[in-house]
């Protein structure tokens, strides 16, 4: 108990049953008059608004006040937080920016893989018949829904279709690039786009999907499918743009879907179409067999 006695700056304690002499408020040690011990001594001072006793030994206050965090540890503990934070969270982004990748993948395949199941089961198709063994590029937008075509394969300046064309002075030149893409390594400036340039439309997703107009790798059909459309990011071979064969089956009556990279298809080597190093512009066209037959593939992109 912290009481006053008296007129001035007198003041006494009753301490646990101890009782220390009167004192003058901010004495100094040897003006104490009675010892609370042989070994411990206290000085008590009034300061403005708080009372409190001074440890003799060390000369720092004890308070008589309920404990709180200093400024200092309340700084030190934010900055650990802050660098915690800093280690963790571009990781953190980057797992859900990956699961979000593999999730477009597998609802494009799916989309694709129902839509030549019911091509083949048109009787009305295009190219009916056995005409998808001499190479008859099927029409597969009807067997989507919401879709807009992009109108023509020279699509240099739309927003959301693959380019192959530049425009300088006036003058118009197929180049075969893109640059709003790049390759699996994410290393390319551009990537070659001469493979799938051809019959583009999209979705109302935004999922741009392209068929090759072109025979490649015997009588097979290139499908592309840019995963969550040009306008969204990163625009990646083998991150949000895979590509996959179509070959004419028996079994299926029509086309069965070969994803490329997978054995004997054309973009069958990894170490050039589907590489952590390699800069080729091409590099990822080979990496939807990946994709597919890896749990692990999209925790892993370079």
């Amino acid at each position: 108990e912290i009481r006053k006695t008296g007129g001035g700056n007198l003041y006494s304690f009753n301490l646990s049953g101890f009782h220390l002499s009167p004192f003058k408020r901010n004495v100094t040690p040897n003006l104490i008059q009675s010892p609370l011990s042989n070994r411990f001594r206290l000085v008590g001072r009034n300061d403005g608004n708080r009372k409190e006793l001074i440890n003799l030994f060390t000369y720092k206050p004890i308070y008589f006040q309920k404990n709180a965090f200093t400024l200092a540890e309340v700084l030190v503990t934010l900055g650990i937080i802050g660098v915690v934070a800093a280690m963790t969270i571009p990781t953190l982004m980057s797992k859900i920016a990956n699961v979000r990748l593999e999730s477009q993948f597998k609802k494009g395949h799916s989309l694709l893989a129902q839509a030549v199941k019911m091509y083949n089961s048109d009787e009305e198709r295009a190219f009916g018949g056995v005409a998808e063994k001499n190479f008859e590029v099927p029409d597969l937008r009807k067997y989507f829904t919401g879709t807009t075509s992009c109108n023509n394969k020279d699509a240099g300046t739309s927003k959301y279709c693959i380019a192959r064309t530049e425009s300088s002075g006036g003058t118009t030149t197929v180049t075969n690039k893109d640059y709003k893409y790049t390759n699996y390594s994410r290393t390319a400036e551009y990537v070659t786009t001469n493979s799938f340039d051809d019959n583009q439309f999209f979705l109302n997703n935004g999922m741009l999907i392209i068929v090759d107009g072109n025979p490649w790798n015997g009588n097979h059909i290139l499908v592309t499918i840019d995963t969550n459309g040009k306008p969204a990011k990163p625009n990646s071979l083998g991150h949000d743009v895979f590509m996959f064969e179509l070959a004419y089956s028996d079994k299926e009556g029509g086309f069965e879907i070969l994803p490329s990279g997978a054995p004997g298809t054309y973009y069958k080597d990894k170490g050039q179409y589907c590489s952590e190093t390699n800069k080729g512009s091409t590099n990822g066209l080979g990496c939807a067999y990946y994709a597919l037959s890896d749990s692990g593939y999209f925790k892993n992109l370079p």
